[in-house]
């Protein structure tokens, strides 16, 4: 089987097995708290050359006394899969420059030329940052799982990654329970494969006998092309703590969104779905789980009485300020298949909505969020259906392919006809996300553009900012970052009327200090440790990308107003100031 991805054929010609590893003596600044009595010591930082198996050497020699550091724009190579048995494993790709590719991680295949299962055995927590993880060998097989995490309460932490592609099964599997992930800032493109509707999960949690995650946050990610579903929490088998799902733009979806029923407490907000569960469903499967004829419309994000919970129910489910829209094509399918399946006396297709919140009879979920026994259940101000105006034209073209995909798919799926019926017989037709719009060049960076120009989707979520993955929209989300706690309590109440934001020119500094404002050739930020600091012109345009430092040199700024981003490990910020020469 095989699938695109980003080789970058001539690093990894000019940097085969490389044998030597720099350290460096960086001290990190880590003030560690012991229990016992107070402490600190420096975490070293450990430089690793790029190369085949590099990096699972320097990992197996010193464990977790070092954060992995990769250099921006090398390509690295797995001789094995990695496992972190016992300790806590940090890799954190060097901050690229603009525009430029991240350090590049890619698995490999063992002495029987089969591809490892899995990049990472999670034996001990993991984090993971600014790294391009290529999940598939250089012969194109892609692997089946990204990560496996296989400790009771373990967490796993991503955060301004790719990932092209993530897995064909799984992308990050917890077989242990009681796990944390945090999924954020994140592109994720190419996950599952072609052969069928129903493959893929991305997020897998729980299983008979296993207690469910802890939290679940996925938050200003992009999704691609993905699989069946999103969340597999094992159905009814496990209840899970906490899981939010929050501004990020899911584009090209096949079957599923949410496969987890028992949830303490649930958070779907501020998303941009297009083209999302394409493939129809068939009246006599329904619902997922369970086949009961008496409620035939399951939608797409499940949920149910908790075992023993008492009424009216004080937990959250709420499903709020989403985008839902498809391509025309999708609906005309739908039409020729039911047309077929009358015809032929076949069960009837639909497409399902994110929950059917005006079916109270149909419906288990419709049911709930219109009872009185459960009063936080919240569900609505969703967009149907609206185009986003995607500024890149080829988000519409991979979107014709996926229909073209789409049609034998469903079919063969729904109603069992013959792969001869649907030539060409050897393959379907290609709708994966190919950078370029052909299979022949693999070269092109950035590899997606989610900025969007509709004003309905870029005034529609709660805070009045775009819908999905922010990331795209840097000024508004250093606006949303700044209000971050005032957004999350109003949500946690259980609002559903959009919140006032105050204006950029308005944001209170906090602790930290920005001058001198007016400023000439160098600004400093007072107040920081190790900042990441991010300058933008006036409509968005991000000019200056800087890591690790309280100076930026602005010399090369003109005249003019501009706004200044400032991240760092316990508070971000925004500010507007002005360069005057």
């Amino acid at each position: 089987m095989r699938t695109n991805a980003l080789f970058l054929t001539t690093l990894v010609i000019n940097n085969l097995i490389s044998k030597i590893m720099k350290k460096i003596t960086l001290s990190l600044v880590a003030a560690i708290l012991s229990i016992m009595c107070g402490f600190t010591y420096a975490q070293q930082v450990l430089i690793v050359n790029p190369g085949i198996g590099t990096l699972n050497t320097v990992i197996d020699q010193y464990k977790g006394t070092r954060i992995y550091q990769l250099k921006a724009g090398e390509w690295y190579q797995l001789s094995k899969p990695i496992e972190n048995v016992g300790f806590d494993l940090q890799i954190i790709g060097e901050v690229p420059a603009n525009n430029e590719i991240p350090a590049t991680l890619q698995t490999n295949y063992d002495v029987t030329n089969a591809t490892f299962n899995n990049m990472f055995s999670a034996k001990g927590n993991l984090t993971l940052k600014n790294i391009y993880f290529v999940n598939c060998d250089l012969n194109s097989s892609v692997a089946n799982e990204f990560i496996v995490s296989q400790i009771t309460g373990n967490r796993i932490t991503i955060d301004k990654c790719v990932l092209h592609p993530s897995g064909v099964a799984t992308t990050i599997h917890d077989v242990a329970g009681n796990s944390k992930t945090y999924f954020t800032n994140n592109l994720a493109v190419d996950f599952g494969h072609q052969s069928s509707p129903n493959d893929g999960h991305f997020f897998v949690y729980g299983g008979a006998g296993l207690v469910g995650l802890d939290s679940l946050l996925v938050e200003n990610n992009t999704f691609v092309c993905m699989g069946m579903d999103m969340f597999s929490g094992s159905f009814a088998d496990s209840k899970h703590n906490y899981v939010n799902f929050n501004h990020n733009t899911f584009c090209m979806t096949k079957s599923q969104i949410d496969w987890a029923v028992l949830k303490n407490e649930e958070y779907w907000t501020n998303n941009l779905f297009w083209n999302a569960q394409t493939q129809p469903y068939m009246n006599n499967w329904q619902p997922m789980p369970g086949g009961d004829a008496a409620r035939p419309k399951p939608n797409l994000i499940f949920a149910d009485t908790l075992p023993g919970e008492i009424l009216p129910s004080i937990r959250p489910c709420f499903v709020e300020y989403n985008s839902f829209g498809r391509q025309q094509g999708f609906y005309n399918l739908l039409t020729e298949m039911n047309t077929w399946g009358k015809a032929n006396a076949k069960p009837l297709g639909y497409l399902y909505d994110l929950t059917w919140h005006n079916d109270s009879v149909n419906c288990r979920e419709a049911q709930m969020f219109n009872s009185t026994g459960f009063p936080k259940f919240k569900y609505g101000n969703t967009l149907k259906d609206i185009d986003p105006q995607w500024v890149d034209s080829k988000i519409y073209d991979h979107g014709t392919k996926f229909i073209a995909w789409s049609r034998p798919a469903s079919f063969i799926h729904g109603y069992g006809r013959a792969a001869t019926d649907f030539p060409p017989t050897s393959q379907w037709t290609q709708y994966w996300w190919i950078p370029s719009g052909d299979l022949s060049n693999n070269s092109v960076w950035p590899l997606f553009n989610g900025v969007y120009s509709n004003p309905q989707t870029l005034t529609g979520s709660i805070e009045n900012l775009p819908l999905g993955d922010l990331n795209w929209f840097p000024t508004q989300k250093a606006l949303w970052l700044s209000k971050k706690p005032q957004i999350e309590a109003h949500i946690k109440a259980g609002n559903t009327d959009k919140i006032s934001l105050t204006a950029i020119s308005e944001i209170i500094q906090q602790s930290t200090m920005v001058y001198p404002n007016p400023a000439k050739n160098e600004i400093q930020v007072k107040g920081t440790i190790n900042p990441t600091i991010k300058i933008y012109s006036i409509d968005s345009r991000l000019l200056l990308n800087i890591n690790g430092t309280n100076k930026v040199n602005v010399s090369t700024l003109k005249n003019g107003t501009y706004i200044i981003s400032i991240e760092t490990n316990t508070h971000s910020f925004v500010q507007k100031f002005i360069i005057q020469k």
